[in-house]
């Protein structure tokens, strides 16, 4: 569960550290904003001579939060940070390879695609 002006850290290899984000989709009164959603985001803090630009504006996906995910079987899992991936084009992820864990919740097939890793 994220809100706007949060932090987040991207979990993909595109050189990025911290990221802000600015908008919510899927309504202009949204709050808060859960696994699987897209999100508008800004770069705070990049690694130095990187080819993405501070102050640039993406779209992405978020993949993991802190907030537990409660399964249909009453089981939950939780993770340590709040992660999301940067995106180019629709779905087309800006890094080329996730680091850690994802939910499949995220059952979206072209973006399940784009990485051969992920479940």
């Amino acid at each position: 569960m994220l809100q706007k002006s949060s932090y987040v850290v991207p979990a993909d290899r595109c050189g990025v550290f911290w990221v802000n984000i600015f908008h919510l989709y899927k309504g202009s009164f949204r709050k808060k904003a859960y696994i699987g959603d897209f999100v508008k985001i800004s770069v705070k803090l990049t690694q130095p001579d990187n080819w993405v630009l501070k102050k640039s504006k993406y779209k992405g996906i978020i993949i993991r939060t802190k907030k537990e995910e409660i399964k249909k079987d009453g089981s939950w899992i939780k993770f340590y940070e709040n992660n999301v991936i940067l995106l180019k084009k629709r779905l087309t992820p800006l890094g080329g390879e996730i680091y850690g864990p994802t939910l499949k919740k995220i059952n979206r097939k072209k973006f399940l695609q784009s990485f051969p890793g992920c479940i």
